[in-house]
């Protein structure tokens, strides 16, 4: 659930650091966050992060200027995901994070969003991965590692949203920047039932390396 200031502008989009950065090392998030330590990205069948989840069939790739999100950042999404570039997106920032695109998984027969942010703060990955979180609202039971997003360097979170719902977010290093995947939905059944959307566009996130 996003921060209530940020609630309207989000609202109204709908329902409603560079590749290879390996010394970017995962650290314990300060008092503020009240935050574990980051795990030290194994594989893990099962909660909280679900790697035996086997990632949804692609359908569409986003990030090209033709694409519903020309974006920095090329990432594949299911059959019947409807992808729309958010306007306006400062508007909606939260933590740093401008949100840049929003596919929505409804027409797919669920409740929920995969989001594509823009994170241009300053500090390390979980810095910039926990600013984003410490204005996201009131999370809880946040857990970290150090991971790929394709072939990129990404810090992943899991977490509980204000809702109480199970929620996923990772930040990505690309050659352009920072950019920031998060999975949300209407609850713990819709968040299980995403996971293989999310994992798809985790797994095939890579460089736009035709944006110049």
């Amino acid at each position: 659930m996003l921060r209530r200031t940020a609630t309207a502008a989000l609202a109204a989009l709908t329902l409603a650091g560079v590749a290879g950065c390996g010394d970017e090392q995962p650290r314990a998030a300060g008092s503020a966050s009240a935050a574990p330590s980051p795990t030290a990205s194994p594989v893990v069948a099962g909660p909280p992060w679900y790697d035996d989840v086997a990632p949804a069939e692609a359908a569409l790739e986003l990030g090209d200027r033709a694409s519903a999100c020309p974006m920095e950042l090329l990432i594949s999404v299911p059959a019947k995901w409807r992808a729309k570039a958010v306007k306006n997106g400062r508007d909606a920032a939260i933590g740093g994070a401008v949100p840049v695109c929003e596919v929505d998984a409804k027409p797919a027969g669920h409740l929920g969003f995969l989001r594509v942010w823009k994170a241009d703060a300053p500090g390390n990955q979980q810095e910039v991965l926990d600013q984003f979180l410490d204005g996201y609202g009131e999370v809880t039971d946040r857990q970290y590692r150090r991971t790929k997003a394709g072939p990129l360097d990404a810090v992943e979170a899991t977490y509980v949203a204000q809702s109480g719902t199970h929620e996923r977010a990772v930040l990505v290093s690309t050659i352009w920047g920072r950019f920031l995947l998060t999975l949300g939905g209407a609850d713990d059944a819709e968040h299980q039932a995403m996971l293989p959307a999310y994992q798809l566009a985790k797994q095939s996130a890579k460089n736009n390396r035709n944006w110049e």
